[in-house]
């Protein structure tokens, strides 16, 4: 699974004829997602534990297809899963000013609510690029991508660099994080198997800046109080462990 790249909130749209997924605004592509005409749904074309949909929207300007997926068993239950989660990682990553997680908005379909997420081809996922022994163009540029998505997965409690769910968009190697339908755990610890030593120095800045009730203003609708807090406890964590860092190796070998 990959998505069409976004651009960001300020671009101005070509003209209908010569309109594409690529052309669009964020803003745009989350009200194409949630009023666009639905032309086709395969409740077969993917897999996974919970089956999500294949959805195919056209508006006879822009074709773009998307993932659906209406499970919805939050935490605290053994084997949470919920679209909301999805929505949820993108408000944030929007939050935070990043473009790792691809535009995912609640759409009600054929009866029944859930999230809709970009969905495009031509991307492989990291366990593939590492088999096939493709390098990056720009090694540090890819490294240091992979290290802003750790940073994120640590925030939400999610899997630790999860290597299937991170993918390289070709031609490009625009890297994207995708599923995130079991995360937001309500612990505030961070996982010692994921130990964050490197962040880009505007992600620790946007970290810092953060309040609670600003995260509750983009949040709240998809988390419960508890899966907030814990966050909010998980960026503290994660800004006093890189401010530790710091101390020790130097800001040069911490920030970026």
């Amino acid at each position: 699974m990959c998505l069409w790249a976004f651009v960001g909130f300020g671009q101005t749209l070509p003209s209908p004829e010569e309109s594409k997924p690529g052309d669009l605004s964020l803003r745009q592509i989350e009200a194409f997602l949630k009023t666009a005409p639905i032309v086709a749904v395969q409740k077969d074309a993917t897999v996974g534990r919970t089956m999500p949909w294949k959805i195919t929207l056209d508006d006879g300007k822009v074709r773009m297809q998307g993932i659906f997926k209406r499970v919805n068993v939050p935490w605290p239950s053994p084997v949470a899963d919920s679209f909301k989660y999805e929505i949820a990682a993108y408000e944030l990553n929007k939050l935070l000013n990043l473009d790792i997680v691809p535009p995912a908005v609640e759409r009600k379909i054929e009866g029944v609510t859930g999230s809709l997420q970009y969905f495009v081809p031509d991307c492989i996922s990291e366990t593939d690029r590492e088999r096939l022994r493709l390098q990056p163009p720009d090694l540090q540029a890819f490294l240091g991508r992979l290290d802003e998505i750790k940073v994120f997965e640590a925030l939400v409690k999610d899997t630790c660099l999860d290597k299937d769910d991170t993918l390289i968009q070709q031609p490009g190697w625009k890297v994207y994080r995708v599923d995130f339908a079991e995360a937001f755990q309500p612990f505030p610890g961070l996982s010692p198997e994921c130990p964050v030593n490197r962040c880009p120095q505007r992600l620790f800045e946007r970290l810092q800046k953060t309040v609670r009730q600003v995260a509750e203003s983009y949040l709240k609708p998809f988390l419960s109080e508890k899966e907030i807090d814990a966050m909010c406890e998980r960026k503290k964590k994660i800004v006093a462990r890189l401010e530790g860092l710091m101390k020790t190796e130097g800001e040069r070998n911490v920030l970026y």
